[in-house]
């Protein structure tokens, strides 16, 4: 889903919203290493939008997917009774495996010792305007199939980083009983960004992922950097720390909370 309001700006462009819309399930998609085939969205919005703006949101959810070789091939429309109500733009991909034997990738497979990587940088999704990166972004089918390919079963699990790699590698840690220590000095920040932003700020849409051995440095041109393992659960499976100058401290409370 996209909730105008919570995902993106009260007056953000219909346009960039429908692109997001798509592109943040297209980023799931990939995360499992799967090759989307066609897109579906629903849309419930205010009775105060105009039929100029709904198209320019069609418009958007349109040509992403078309972009994608994921064609929007229906959905639904219909209209809040409040005007004070959040417009809700919800998406579904389908997709196919792209990998031998109908092979896809969850985010259950972690085990101990396992080492925790991500693609691309991280950090400053959100600038100070309330736009950034976060409303066009590439989402790295092409790399995380070539990911696939390369480690075979030693690719273990994956999702992509929405919520921010603090909460996202607990995630991937829980779901194997495990925890998460991440090095700071590996992280590979954006400009302007520290290791808070980088495992904070969420929306940066990049692979995360377990794996059993070394990675590649490089997928289609976008880095791939090692940033910490996984290791025995000290008590409650998923506590993500990270080592900063030496001190080691816990970072669970960092990153995207959906409930807040």
């Amino acid at each position: 889903q996209v909730v105008i309001g919570r995902h993106v700006r009260l007056d953000e462009d219909p346009h960039a919203i429908g692109r997001k819309a798509v592109l943040r399930n297209l980023s799931d998609v990939a995360a499992m290493a799967a090759r989307p085939i066609a897109t579906i969205a629903a849309a419930t919005l205010s009775p105060r939008r105009s039929h100029g703006w709904a198209e320019q949101l069609h418009a958007g959810l349109h040509e992403t997917g078309l972009a994608f070789d994921a064609p929007l091939i229906g959905g639904d429309l219909a209209t809040h009774i409040s005007e004070d109500s959040a417009d809700v733009i919800a998406v579904t991909i389908l997709a196919i495996p792209a990998l031998p034997a109908n092979r896809v990738i969850s985010r259950k497979g972690a085990e101990a010792g396992d080492l925790l990587a991500v693609t691309g940088r991280l950090g400053g999704s959100l600038d100070s305007t309330g736009g950034g990166r976060h409303l066009d972004f590439p989402p790295r089918l092409e790399e995380a199939i070539q990911l696939a390919e390369l480690l075979g079963p030693d690719l273990v699990a994956m999702l992509d980083v929405s919520d921010g790699v603090a909460r996202d590698a607990g995630r991937l840690a829980a779901a194997g009983g495990l925890d998460a220590h991440i090095t700071a000095a590996t992280l590979p920040c954006n400009p302007g960004c520290g290791w808070k932003e980088a495992v904070g700020d969420g929306e940066d849409y990049e692979l995360l992922f377990a794996c059993r051995r070394q990675p590649p440095a490089m997928l289609n041109g976008v880095p791939v950097t090692v940033i910490g393992r996984f290791v025995e659960s000290a008590s409650a499976p998923g506590a993500v720390k990270i080592e900063v100058d030496g001190t080691i401290r816990s970072i669970t409370d960092l990153g995207w909370e959906h409930a807040g």
